[in-house]
């Protein structure tokens, strides 16, 4: 293409100018792009609060929502079973403690027993699991198969929603007037008479319905029971075993500051051990027994200072990343740094599980570990008398009744919102508490839940659920049958 001597010259002088305004131009592209970022986010909001407005339907029914969906191709071998689908995972772009995401598979599959259906448990994606794909179940790398497949030969299912930030979301195991809060939220510390807005801290009667849900669900895989019992038969039998777990890292500190607590130091945590070892070891039945520390920990200079204060050869520990090497292996989010790090937690999990006294905080894992063995004795670092008493309480209701009474409670959260003034008043009410979170200070979590859910719902079983929600509690409840005294419905 021919171009002009002149237009050549006339090009040349702006590039000039603009090169010696160059600080003026760069200055408007920045503002340029600053006002096209926040209409962006603005539209970005927009959009996430009318789409999530959507969603909305079935978190006015249930505090706990599920989707209903009739298969006309099911087998009918299985008619008068309803599939209960929980998928976890979905919410979780952002990342959650592996303890976390276990307590929260418990607390969902206590909600589908609550309601007489059957469970089936899928891990879609999580930090532990490694790059996610369609049709895979991580569940099954870490535990056996909860009912596999049946959402498929069932007629009818319902597909447990992910709460959204506990708007109305109502855990199965909120037993105390004026607490919140979902499973893998409860606290070993009661905290109802100390901070305004308090968590629900765990009674004998959490841990006895948890332990029931663990021994018919939550088992772990071959190869875990395997590795476990080969450390635990080479290492801690016939010893008398200390379970110590200690977390240090600076976001369990924030953590901790969240909900009004303070976590204990280092010399807190030694100093137990030295009195449980003093007091609680030489009994008649521990008689002549050596004595072993499980150290589950965060940080190596946890391990150095145990290894120290009490012995090489009394403090036992597994290879597992700390400090450093942990979050290096989190920013790496390879396959298999992602799934050594699970691996690495649940056999913590499973070892201190099986120790005779445990000695912690609050954490997730050592809430798991508790759960796992009802006799496991608690020795809660921060907590008082009082603390001590609850946590090591017999329950007064055995696992049935505690189950019923979960029924109980599920049913009386159920609202028949298809017709009248209800309907209108909860769909006021919920979307107005989803705009307030949307246009708070801390909106990007509702917003980030938002986009991860949307990224993942392509993944779920439950997916044109998902996408067609309707106002359905009077089929809900009729699934159930209302029937307060539970039988529970087991798959073929």
């Amino acid at each position: 293409m021919f171009v002009s001597r002149r237009y050549f010259y006339h090009l040349l002088k702006r590039m000039v100018y603009i090169t010696k305004r160059r600080r003026l131009f760069l200055a408007a592209v920045l503002t340029v792009s600053l006002c096209a970022v926040l209409h962006l986010n603005l539209a970005t909001r927009i959009y996430i609060g009318v789409t999530a407005f959507s969603y909305m339907e079935p978190l006015l029914q249930l505090k706990t929502p599920m989707a209903v969906h009739h298969n006309s191709k099911y087998d009918g071998h299985t008619a008068d079973v309803t599939a209960c689908v929980i998928e976890p995972s979905l919410l979780l772009c952002d990342g959650i403690g592996f303890g976390a995401l276990v307590l929260q598979t418990i607390d969902d599959i206590t909600t589908c027993l609550a309601q007489g259906f059957t469970p089936t448990v899928i891990w879609t994606d999580c930090d532990y699991c490694g790059p996610p794909g369609h049709g895979k179940n991580y569940w099954t790398w870490y535990f056996e198969a909860v009912n596999e497949g049946i959402e498929q030969r069932t007629k009818t299912r319902v597909c447990v929603m992910p709460g959204f930030y506990n708007l109305v979301s109502k855990s199965p195991y909120l037993t105390r007037r004026g607490a919140v809060g979902e499973l893998y939220d409860f606290r070993f510390a009661d905290m109802e008479h100390k901070v305004t807005t308090y968590i629900q801290p765990i009674t004998a009667e959490t841990r006895a319905l948890v332990n029931h849900v663990i021994s018919g669900y939550v088992k772990p895989a071959a190869r875990f029971h395997n590795t476990v019992n080969a450390f635990y038969k080479s290492f801690m039998a016939e010893t008398v075993n200390i379970g110590v777990h200690v977390r240090l890292d600076e976001g369990h500190i924030e953590e901790m500051g969240y909900f009004g607590q303070k976590t204990p130091g280092l010399e807190d945590f030694v100093r137990v051990v030295r009195q449980l070892i003093t007091n609680a070891t030489p009994t008649a039945r521990n008689a002549g027994k050596e004595l072993r520390i499980f150290l589950a920990c965060d940080l190596d200079e946890v391990l150095g200072v145990f290894k120290a204060e009490f012995g090489d050869d009394k403090v036992l520990n597994i290879q597992a990343a700390r400090g450093d090497d942990f979050k290096l292996k989190l920013k790496v989010k390879d396959k298999d740094s992602a799934r050594s790090i699970g691996d690495e937690v649940f056999t913590d999990i499973l070892l201190l599980s099986k120790c005779d006294y445990l000695v912690h905080d609050e954490s997730s894992v050592a809430a798991v570990a508790y759960y796992f063995n009802p006799n496991l004795k608690s020795f809660f670092v921060s907590g008082d008398a009082a603390d001590h008493r609850r946590l090591n309480a017999k329950p007064r209701f055995d696992s049935q009744e505690l189950l019923r009474q979960a029924a109980v409670r599920k049913t009386s959260n159920i609202r028949d919102i298809s017709v009248g003034q209800d309907w209108l008043w909860s769909g006021l009410e919920t979307r107005s508490m989803l705009l307030l979170h949307l246009l708070g200070p801390d909106a990007r979590s509702p917003i980030s839940a938002g986009k991860c859910f949307y990224k993942n719902v392509g993944q779920s079983k439950c997916r044109k659920e998902f996408e067609s929600l309707q106002p359905d509690s009077k089929r809900v409840k009729d699934l159930m049958n209302l029937n307060l005294g539970y039988q529970p419905k087991n798959a073929a």
